[in-house]
């Protein structure tokens, strides 16, 4: 009985632990990171399974990993060694994701020996995707990560791409990553694999696997729950939301978009869209655009259903959002989550002042309970007025990570927003001292003049900036936790947190603090060692 309740801990135990499995069908030797499942030389010779105490755990795995070459499955190798292994029916009856990590072949091999029979490498392709059907019947997401291939053959890229498409098939997720460069066209006959609730793509350049999964996305527009999108050129943007002829595409399942950009090549263009509804109960939007967009195509027909927006905004949609009254306050109930990085387009401003900047965003979401507000490039004058943010009394977490306040102006804004548990600025400072009060005095000046404020205040994380005066910090963090003393902890930047929490104990034992030490120390164990999250 007591072997029998260990095995059935160790069972339980495992299944909360045993989460992913990397399985090697490559012909190759090589090497790779994360959880090393397969020990010893890395290849189909020498296969293991994981074994603990006797007791295999791959029947438990929710994640696989799948590294092979693709002209292992086009031989038929990688089918052997799943045969090889000692997997009999379903070894993977609970698996919900598996990733396709192609590796270069390396071996110098070529591929002529494989197309010498073109039918018995589709009957290989095939029967390698059927078996892995049945090694895991409930996967629901595919995962493709191509590796490099130096001329490979168009006939090769063929395969390859029928590959592609028959792995897709086996689920109603996709997820295609791009992280190497290829010569040609890799996805071929996209138009089987229907039905799709998530596709994510990130561009390797490549205007012919750019244009195929943006078909791909359009052919599942009806369906699709989730999409992902990192373009290389503005027009691909466009291309989502009307086809060829300029006909109006819409995604009347799509619950989030994140559509992002680099264009370190383009100088920013304004984007028009058309009419229309393209995303009309859209819940999560994040643009991250290069080009700039000036109407209103994302955020049309949504406002009653959006919950979460990370944008970043120029000029020219700063003033669309202004021109077409998207945020108009009140319109958008639901918005929870409200993020935004500002540019400066090389040195037009965004608003006239940052109070107007500050009142723009906080217009958005009135109800939001997180705010982010960034700015890129930051004046060196740059002042914040917080009094608009008083009519804001939800506000969970505000972050201002360009921010550089005094101590009196983080007091007041905590004492205005009565949610508030997480700041994020820059460095503080002591800002401008009461009249015949010095250093030894303010903590004595602090307590004497401000109420404590009871309600718990729980991190300030510093987000950006470099501590050049370790003891007016530490002075700025004791002095919020004399005005609130359910202040936890605070994150200074990571490379400076062992010397900021040295200075911050040696501060606390002095003369002018010393008073205070019993409630102060919180900040030293509540702190930057594992607990603020």
């Amino acid at each position: 009985p007591l072997l029998w309740l260990c095995h059935n801990f160790r069972a339980v135990a495992y299944s909360l632990y045993c989460n992913n499995f990397d399985l090697n069908l490559s012909s190759l030797s090589f090497d790779y990171g994360g959880l090393h499942l397969l020990r010893g030389r890395r290849s189909a010779a020498n296969y293991r399974k994981l074994n603990y105490l006797g007791y295999s755990t791959h029947h438990l795995a929710k994640d696989i990993t799948v590294f092979l070459d693709e002209r292992s499955v086009y031989s038929g190798e990688a089918l052997e060694v799943i045969s090889r292994a000692p997997y009999d029916g379903c070894p993977f009856p609970l698996t919900r994701k598996i990733a396709f990590i192609f590796v270069k072949d390396t071996t110098g091999r070529m591929y002529e020996d494989v197309w010498n029979d073109p039918s018995k490498a589709e009957a290989n392709i095939d029967a390698f995707v059927n078996r892995i059907k049945q090694m895991a019947p409930l996967v629901g997401e595919i995962t493709v990560q191509p590796a490099e291939h130096v001329d490979m053959p168009s006939i090769a890229r063929q395969y390859f791409g029928n590959l592609t498409s028959r792995l897709y098939q086996l689920a109603y997720r996709v997820v295609y990553r791009r992280v190497m460069h290829t010569t040609g066209p890799v996805w071929l006959q996209l138009d089987i694999i229907c039905n799709l609730i998530h596709v994510s793509y990130a561009s390797d350049s490549s205007i012919n696997s750019t244009y195929q999964f943006i078909q791909l996305a359009r052919e599942n527009a009806s369906t699709l729950q989730s999409l992902e999108f990192k373009c290389e050129h503005y027009l691909d943007v466009l291309s989502l939301v009307q086809d060829a002829a300029g006909n109006h595409v819409a995604y009347p399942c799509l619950l989030t978009l994140t559509l992002w950009t680099e264009f370190l090549s383009e100088e920013p263009r304004p984007l028009a869209f058309h009419e229309g509804v393209p995303f009309p109960i859209l819940q999560r939007l994040r643009i991250n655009l290069g080009c700039q967009f000036d109407d209103d195509t994302f955020f049309r027909g949504n406002a009653a259903t959006l919950e979460h927006l990370s944008m970043r905004l120029d000029s020219v949609s700063a003033s669309m959002l202004r021109e077409y009254q998207v945020f108009v306050l009140g319109s958008h109930p639901k918005l929870q989550v409200v993020r935004f990085s500002y540019t400066d387009d090389f040195g037009s401003e965004l608003f006239a002042s940052s109070a107007e900047a500050l009142q723009f965003m906080y217009n958005i979401g009135p109800y939001a309970a997180v705010r982010e507000y960034s700015q890129a490039y930051t004046p060196a004058n740059l002042e914040f007025d917080f009094t608009p943010l008083g009519s804001h009394a939800c506000i969970q977490v505000l972050s201002l990570p360009n921010l550089c306040p005094d101590i009196w102006q983080v007091i007041a804004l905590i004492k205005s927003l009565p949610l508030l548990s997480d700041l994020h600025t820059s460095i503080p400072s002591l800002g401008p001292m009461p009249d015949d009060v010095t250093l030894d005095s303010l903590p004595g000046h602090i307590v004497s003049n401000y109420a404590p404020i009871g309600r718990r205040f729980r991190c300030w994380h510093l987000k950006s900036g470099y501590v050049t005066n370790f003891t007016e910090l530490t002075t700025c963090m004791l002095l919020l936790a004399l005005v609130c003393p359910n202040f936890d902890y605070v994150v200074p930047p990571s490379f400076q947190r062992r010397l900021f929490m040295e200075i911050l104990e040696k501060d606390i034992n002095s003369d002018r603090f010393m008073p205070y030490a019993p409630r102060l120390r919180r900040l030293l164990f509540n702190g930057w060692d594992g607990k603020q999250g």
